[in-house]
């Protein structure tokens, strides 16, 4: 497997944007992810985070356990990654150097003894990949101690609500993203320790439980089937949907947090392109989301 492929800014650029474009489309925020009890993303071996946009990659993958490792650096640890599994690219910066008189290319050396005006230095980027550490085997991987977390403290008005919720889709938690299936009809939720408080997890629950009422069983919304490959807006219209039918439920159990107001913000460049274009977007949102509401509490509010 190759370290590195030469690719032109153009060609890289592509690759990073479109696979955060990818997470956003998802519903995933890379900057607004709740749930974080390792750190940030590292490099295995060497330790040292990942800065730049590539913090922003891996967050968006969603790893429990955000450590990396290249191909060359799981073979070196005795590890084999598993088949099928998807690497991710890490980008940086390389740089040229050229004499501007004589037109020579130097090397990083050369040019450092030479006087700034003659050295003309051009940077592009190149990328390697890496794969999460649960993507190889036959490694005993040491970890930091992350026993010090407080034990997840259920929240009684939350739990209440849940229990009260006709046909309640499966809860699973199968991996560190917040998402609802359709296909399926299951909400895949991160581990409940992994969330930086209760509230947190409650909330990010409830996104997706609004989402879930969208299903054709239930209040059956077209913005959830089918019509987003068709007409981009209706990712826009569902989840508005959706963050105004958490931030209801959010009020009604008393969990409020500033971080949902985050969260929500994060929404609003997005939305304030979609008012301009419909202007029944914010009315529509609200009534569905009350619709959503009322189903999920059997109109007790």
């Amino acid at each position: 497997m190759k370290r590195s492929t030469k690719y032109s800014k153009k060609d890289v650029y592509q690759i990073v944007n479109e696979r955060i474009m990818s997470s956003l489309e998802k519903g995933i925020i890379p900057w607004k992810q709740p749930w974080s009890v390792m750190g940030l993303p590292k490099n295995y071996q060497s330790g040292k985070a990942y800065k730049g946009i590539n913090l922003w990659l891996l967050l968006s993958c969603g790893h429990g356990k955000p450590y990396y490792l290249t191909f060359k650096q799981a073979e070196s640890l005795g590890g084999k990654v598993k088949k099928g599994s998807k690497s991710i690219p890490i980008v940086y910066w390389n740089f040229v150097y050229q004499h501007k008189e004589t037109g020579k290319k130097l090397t990083e050396q050369e040019a450092r003894k030479l006087p700034k005006g003659l050295v003309d230095r051009r940077a592009f980027l190149k990328y390697y990949n890496v794969f999460n550490i649960a993507d190889v085997e036959c490694v005993d991987w040491e970890l930091p101690e992350t026993s010090s977390k407080q034990p997840f403290r259920p929240i009684k008005a939350c739990e209440d609500l849940l229990e009260r919720i006709p046909d309640l889709p499966a809860i699973k938690y199968n991996e560190a993203q917040a998402y609802y299936y359709p296909k399926k009809d299951y909400i895949n939720m991160p581990e409940k320790e992994l969330f930086r408080s209760e509230g947190h997890f409650y909330q990010t629950l409830f996104h997706e439980l609004v989402h879930s009422t969208g299903h054709q069983k239930r209040l059956n919304r077209k913005e959830l089937w089918g019509a987003a490959d068709k007409d981009k807006s209706a990712y826009s219209k569902e989840e508005l949907t959706a963050e105004m039918g958490a931030s209801y439920l959010s009020n009604l159990c008393g969990i409020w947090e500033e971080a949902q107001q985050e969260n929500f913000s994060a929404y609003i460049q997005h939305w304030l392109g979609q008012l301009k274009k419909d202007k029944k977007l914010l009315v529509e949102s609200a009534a569905k989301a009350q619709k959503a509401v009322e189903y999920l509490t059997g109109g007790k509010d």
